[in-house]
């Protein structure tokens, strides 16, 4: 039978966390551990409704680990040959983490497998996180099939076919463990935002790649730890996308592109402070700033990440968008990822 490790990060939210483990109550033909890491919640977990479920451990920490370490410190105490990485606001449909774990069992080129993540308030929608299939573009900034920027599609079956992607959501993610911690597990500094397409890199270096299973769905509320438009949300982003690009490109893709992104977000910054945006201005020049004087670090974390690449960024640039999503977005007014395959 195969094992699976549920990887549950709570930051608070009793009435949440408990529908989020109610739906791993119907698992079938899975040996399913759930492993609930308690990120500073200040709840007391008698209260969460998990004593019914034969297999469970909690994980208790004071203090605010982030998503990235608390993943991790999940997976390192976890035993199943699967982690999946769920957030404790998301809903698995039934049969979706059966669907996930055989085909990476079926399958071992396969790193990581995404079901198709539906909004929880609106499940004729894509969610906001990567719908169905997480994207990216040359310059490191991501969308999705079915997301770009803030604009979510209605789900019409437009990307029901399984297919290779860049990365998937840790909203809902299963990774082969060993994978995992091989490439180093979610760069911890990141805290939030970004860290899963990091790791999905390092598998795409180390050769292994990433699928979307559209047939396995999950439903996801969003936003519910780190608010829309917050000012760390949009810093984390911005910083992390940054800092991403550093660590994993070569060093002729990196001269190439990161000075191009840097221009770009100049101009983002300078046009928000135009439009008295000044939660984007200060979160977009904050990260600039945080990249310089995080040198060491990020040239630390870059000669590690290099280590592990067994393919040539060739490879890995056929798994991107050759442009810029930005200016195809608000230069051209394109809202769906179908549309750039003609564009």
């Amino acid at each position: 039978m195969l094992t699976v490790s549920a990887i549950i990060p709570h930051a608070g939210g009793i009435e949440i966390l408990s529908e989020c483990l109610n739906s791993l109550r119907s698992v079938e033909g899975i040996d399913l551990e759930i492993v609930v890491v308690d990120n500073g919640s200040g709840e007391n977990s008698e209260d969460w409704g998990i004593t019914s479920f034969p297999k469970v451990q909690v994980l208790r920490y004071e203090c605010k680990l982030g998503f990235a370490s608390a993943c991790n410190r999940g997976v390192e105490a976890s035993h199943g040959e699967f982690s999946f990485l769920f957030n404790n606001d998301a809903v698995a449909e039934s049969g979706a983490i059966r669907i996930l774990a055989e085909a990476l069992a079926r399958d071992p080129r396969i790193g990581a497998v995404q079901p198709k993540i539906l909004s929880y308030f609106d499940r004729s929608r894509f969610d906001y996180s990567s719908a169905c299939g997480g994207l990216i573009d040359s310059f490191g900034v991501p969308f999705a099939r079915g997301r770009i920027f803030d604009f979510t599609e209605v789900d019409s079956g437009q990307y029901d076919e399984p297919t290779e992607i860049f990365w998937g959501a840790g909203a809902a993610l299963m990774i082969r463990r060993s994978l995992y911690l091989e490439a180093g597990g979610l760069e911890e500094p990141f805290f939030a935002h970004m860290e899963e397409i990091d790791l999905m890199w390092r598998f795409h270096l180390m050769g292994k790649s990433v699928v979307v299973l559209p047939e396995a769905v999950v439903l996801h509320r969003g936003a519910a730890t780190i608010k829309t438009g917050s000012f760390q949300k949009l810093y984390l982003n911005h910083r992390n996308s940054l800092a991403m690009l550093i660590r994993n490109y070569s060093l002729t893709l990196l001269l190439k592109y990161f000075p191009v992104r840097l221009a770009m977000d100049a101009i983002w910054a300078l046009f928000c402070l135009i439009r008295l945006d000044f939660v984007k201005f200060l979160a977009v020049s904050r990260a600039g700033i945080w990249i310089w004087i995080s040198l060491p670090y990020l040239i630390t974390g870059r000669r590690r990440v290099q280590r592990l690449r067994r393919v040539n960024d060739n490879q890995i640039k056929s798994l991107m968008y050759n442009g810029s999503i930005a200016f195809q977005y608000y230069g051209r007014g394109i809202r769906r990822a179908k549309e750039l395959e003609t564009s």
